[in-house]
């Protein structure tokens, strides 16, 4: 999906709002999948594995829901909450925890994904992208009743509305019973499994003692915007690449099959490598402008494959 320049800029500096929050966690090329649905203890499962959360850019959705709030950017209702119209950003909270969590990867800090490790697409496509990208990934996941994660869901909300009655927070997030409820299918063991062959292996560059490696590794979209920055081509030309060009489509997170479930679903947006993820990646770490941006969304928009 290509946001209009507005809301690009705004998710823009939302996003370095976390990375500056972040400014001290190490660049140890190291992440951890935590997997589980809404309530289940995944700081108990951490703390059986040895892992310190401080030494991560710890990144959820709910986390990116909480700052769409608090920023003003989650519309809302009269009488209602902000958290209570989190359904509406739900997939652009997917999306903007992918933006955070690739400029975290490009530059080798430790990243730890709080999520559902439901989609297989989208549980795939990250553990490819931080083995590709040369960080050791360590999956921990943390069981729970369907119904306790339920009734958590629906407690976390009730706290949230009433501090929000009392001048605190930004609400509470519903999660229909019915989407926690259909995440007992079959799909959400295919997805933890199908990481089951990144997790362990160590980053070859801090097993030899080395300097952590350049993070992603990009592709033709990559290369082409670097030649524009090193002024081998102009910005026209470029537009005329990005309108010839075929993009590859960003599968969404919720997987054929589990649409009931789509609300629970708190998975970040798979990345695809040589898609409009790779402009928006150059966007978020200063290589491209708001204008330059905005020029090649707009030609991107207009591609025979977009």
């Amino acid at each position: 999906m290509i946001w209009a320049a507005e809301r690009n800029t705004q998710q823009g500096r939302l996003i370095a709002g976390f990375l500056q929050a972040a400014v001290d966690v190490p660049r140890e090329q190291r992440a951890v999948i935590a997997g589980g649905l809404p309530g289940a203890a995944k700081d108990a499962a951490l703390g059986q594995h040895g892992i310190d959360r401080s030494r991560y850019l710890v990144l959820s959705i709910d986390a990116v829901l909480a700052d769409m709030a608090a920023r003003g950017l989650i519309a809302v209702a009269p009488g209602r909450s902000p958290l209570a119209g989190a359904g509406d950003v739900h997939a652009e909270a997917q999306h903007v925890a992918k933006r955070i969590a690739l400029v975290a990867v490009n530059d080798g800090r430790n990243v730890l994904l709080d999520v559902t490790v439901a989609s297989r697409p989208a549980t795939e496509a990250w553990a490819y992208a931080l083995r590709f990208a040369d960080y050791a990934v360590t999956a921990v996941f943390a069981d729970i009743a369907i119904e306790d994660s339920v009734a958590w869901a629906a407690a976390a909300r009730q706290r949230g509305e009433e501090a929000y009655a009392r001048g605190h927070g930004h609400g509470g997030r519903l999660i229909p019973a019915a989407a926690i409820r259909a995440l007992a299918s079959p799909a959400i063991a295919q997805a933890r499994n199908s990481i089951s062959w990144a997790s362990g292996a160590e980053p070859a560059s801090v097993t030899a003692g080395s300097t952590p490696g350049t993070g992603l590794a990009g592709g033709a979209v990559t290369a082409m915007i670097d030649a524009y920055r090193r002024g081998e081509r102009d910005l026209d030309d470029l537009g005329l690449e990005f309108r010839a060009r075929r993009w590859p489509l960003v599968p969404p997170v919720c997987p054929p099959g589990l649409e009931q479930a789509e609300a629970a679903i708190d998975d970040i947006e798979p990345y695809v490598p040589g898609s409009f993820d790779d402009v928006i990646l150059a966007y978020d770490l200063g290589r491209l402008n708001d204008a330059e941006y905005e020029f090649l969304a707009g030609a991107a928009a207009c591609s025979v494959g977009g």
